[in-house]
């Protein structure tokens, strides 16, 4: 039995970049699909793709987070599907179960290789099925996540071929040179966003290489992206600015009639999953130019349609354009074959059929997610605990065995949370370990659903804590005394912590709400300019206010405790990097100079773990927990603030984990969250400036709250956070490549004049 209703899950929708998503939406819409798109954040200030109005697919999205599982209900779904590993998958697991409507989702390239979710053989497990985009990226998720090759389908994206066809009148000819008004030159294209993974500075130093062999060309990069200024500063420099051009995002038809006057497709990416760019083009018979990486020689066959090149190597890459451009024939034998490959094996037609077989095949069977209907009622409860790191095992924390019993847990929900019991009578649905710290720590999450006499009146997920020889209380009652201290739910500021539910003696755990919305990291990695500096501003007004707010704790900490932590972490570094000890010296020392040149700064309560990851965004409508306003009170007003040049600023914020609150330098938490800022640039954009816009609006927002004399604080702190960065970055083999850059950052800012 095919499905006939699907909902899917996505992080934005509609996005300029993922042509695949509305693709494939748009040809189950034409088989008679129905469907519900659930979008946790609402469209960008961008072109939008003709194919979403002409699908109707504009008109079947809802945007407010609290209203997802409402819809689901209403719905009722034959499954659930989402795209990309991180935060749709997420919501669409946490959706199935409180619905026990299976879910899949289809991993692509980011978040398998740069940015996967740390559970995310868990995340694969929970689901029915997972969907990849190539075999690379298969063998890949097996060998590094440990996930079944058998629960692993491998369906490429598709692309309308009958559109993505040659242009009237080009067929597939050898080297076309129509461009758009400029005299005749051989075109190259290239469509990839401007992020560092697409490596595009080497198409433009390959560019140079090219005009120096003499070759006639014209170049058009199109996309955005956080580098854009940085590439457009790169094509000055080598003097490229009239043989490459970057006219920015475009939409389907623009980016089709490049395709069709193209020479020469390219892309020069360090990873990648199953490019469409590579399909599109292939399609309208180009032949292309492409790194060996990913799944890229599983689209381009090397010598048949397109040619592959070594990824990183200017020069290679650079002789395969110029030997397509100069060999007529062997172009036109190539372009005819990627036309016939893309027909036969990259059409969405097929790419739908895939997942339409996969897809029958779960909806055919009679066992749902956590609801199997011959099972008895203690094996259902049983599949609904998840725990994927066997924490219930730790000698360290006894008591979580039964905080993962079903039947315990039901019970003792019923009389541990006096303010929802008051509303209802709390019933437990799925509950799963997301977080396990052998011997220390666990956090665990419980899908609930509160119901007064026989109607469901709310769902929503409870957070608890446990660490070793601890019993909950103090945790608790920090939360409930900052809850206290003006950071309710409905906090008039829009300023708030997760509301404090209570102790669980007997699980040594300590509960709160979680709460809807996206950390300030993420909404930094994919938010304008203009809102990311409104929600820095607004971050600086959220750690004042809990630096005002007084609540008591007698745990201090002082410069010469932070110095003594980086410390042992530059040990820690020299250990594995002996040749560095000299260097590693002099940083110390430095560090403590900067440390000691600090005037004494009035204490008071700060976080201590101050950073992005610690903040989170409720972006959707209002919820009916907090009843406050929203960073995009909806869609169309989205649109509207953007029509009038006005800038849409974060209402609600939810600060978290306060393990480590404790008297101290109000410039540490500034200082902690700016340094991670810079981290993240370096790390995600390969600039470390590339949010300098950012630190700027926190920083100069929290001094105007603190007073002048907090500057010089904040900013040796954010020093001392990149330095303890550099230790950081030694014991994650995905930002190893970070270590000396950070580093030298490090160096650069002790010798500069403040």
């Amino acid at each position: 039995m095919l499905p006939k209703r699907i909902a899917y899950v996505l992080n934005i929708f509609p996005k300029i970049s993922e042509t695949f998503i509305a693709g494939e939406l748009a040809e189950l819409r034409r088989r008679g699909v129905e469907l519900r798109i659930l979008s946790l954040l609402p469209p960008r200030d961008e072109p939008q793709h003709d194919i979403i109005r002409r699908a109707g697919l504009d008109q079947r999205v809802e945007y407010d987070v609290s209203k997802f599982a409402d819809v689901i209900k209403e719905f009722q779904p034959d499954l659930i599907h989402a795209h990309f590993a991180k935060e749709a998958t997420q919501k669409a697991r946490e959706l199935s179960g409180l619905t026990g409507i299976p879910f899949t989702f289809t991993a692509h390239g980011y978040d398998i290789h740069r940015k996967p979710p740390p559970d995310f053989r868990e995340r694969a497990e929970a689901a029915s099925a997972v969907v990849t985009v190539s075999e690379a990226n298969k063998d890949y998720i097996t060998r590094t996540f440990g996930v079944e090759r058998e629960h692993i389908r491998v369906i490429p994206c598709g692309v309308d071929t009958e559109r993505f066809c040659p242009g009237s009148g080009t067929g597939v000819s050898p080297v076309r040179t129509e461009t758009h008004g400029r005299d005749a030159r051989a075109t190259i294209v290239c469509v990839a966003r401007h992020v560092a993974v697409k490596n595009l500075g080497l198409l433009l130093d390959a560019c140079a290489l090219l005009r120096e062999r003499g070759v006639e060309f014209h170049c058009v990069m199109i996309g955005d992206g956080p580098l854009s200024t940085e590439l457009k500063a790169k094509r000055a420099a080598l003097n490229l600015d009239e043989l490459v051009e970057m006219p920015g995002a475009a939409d389907q038809d623009e980016v089709l009639r490049w395709w069709q006057q193209a020479s020469v497709g390219v892309l020069c990416s360090e990873n990648e999953g199953m490019p469409v760019c590579l399909m599109e083009a292939a399609a309208c018979g180009v032949p292309v130019v492409a790194t060996r990486v990913g799944g890229i020689p599983e689209l381009v066959e090397h010598g048949v349609t397109g040619l592959l090149a070594p990824p990183g190597d200017v020069a290679a890459f650079a002789d395969a354009v110029e030997t397509l451009l100069a060999d007529s024939e062997r172009h036109q034998r190539m372009a005819k074959a990627a036309r016939e490959r893309a027909s036969k094996k990259f059409s969405v037609v097929q790419q739908v059929d895939a997942l339409m077989t996969v897809w029958g095949g779960l909806v055919s069977s009679p066992v749902r997610v956590a609801a199997a209907g011959s099972a008895t009622t203690a094996a259902r409860r049983k599949s609904r605990v998840n725990d994927p790191f066997n924490a219930g095992g730790d000698p360290a924390l006894p008591a979580l065995t039964q905080a993962l019993d079903f039947e315990k847990v039901r019970e003792e929900f019923k009389h541990s949370f006096p303010t929802l019991s008051a509303k209802g009578f709390v019933r437990p649905k799925a509950i799963r370990v997301v977080r396990h710290k052998p011997g220390k720590r666990a956090v665990v999450e419980y899908d609930v659903r509160l119901r007064e006499g026989g109607e469901i009146t709310e769902r929503f997920t409870i957070i608890g804590k446990m660490r070793s020889r601890r019993y909950g209380n103090e945790g608790f009652r920090m939360q409930k005394a900052i809850w206290n201290a003006g950071f309710e739910a409905t906090s008039a500021d829009g300023i708030s912590v997760p509301e404090p539910l209570g102790v669980i003696a007997d699980f040594k755990m300590w509960f709160q709400r979680k709460v809807a919305g996206v950390t300030a990291e993420e909404f930094f990695a994919k938010a304008s300019v203009a809102e990311s500096n409104a929600l820095a501003r607004k971050v600086a007004e959220a750690i004042h206010k809990l630096h005002r707010a007084g609540v008591p704790t007698e745990k201090p900490h002082t410069m010469a405790d932070e110095l003594r932590i980086l410390r042992e972490c530059f040990a820690k570094v020299a250990a594995v990097k002996p040749a560095w000890t000299g260097r590693i010296a002099k940083l110390h020392l430095a560090c403590e100079k900067l440390g000691a040149s600090l005037g004494a700064q009035a204490a008071c309560g700060i976080h201590r773990d101050f950073y992005s990851a610690q903040v989170i965004v409720e972006v959707g409508q209002a919820s009916r927990l907090s009843g406050g306003a929203s960073l995009y009170p909806g869609t169309s007003e989205r649109r509207d603030h953007h029509r009038t040049g006005e800038t849409p600023v974060p209402l609600r914020l939810w600060l978290i984990d306060f393990d480590l609150y404790c008297q101290g330098d109000p410039g540490l938490d500034a200082g902690n969250f700016i340094g991670h800022i810079t981290e993240q640039a370096l790390r995600e954009r390969g600039d470390a400036t590339a949010l300098m816009d950012v630190e700027r609006a926190l920083e100069d927002r929290f001094v105007e709250l603190s007073g002048e004399n907090v500057r010089a604080s904040v900013r040796a702190y954010t020093t001392l956070t990149l330095a303890r960065h550099v230790f950081l970055s030694t014991r994650f083999p995905e930002r190893a490549h970070l270590t000396e850059r950070l580093m030298e950052l490090c160096e650069e800012r002790v010798t500069a004049p403040r």
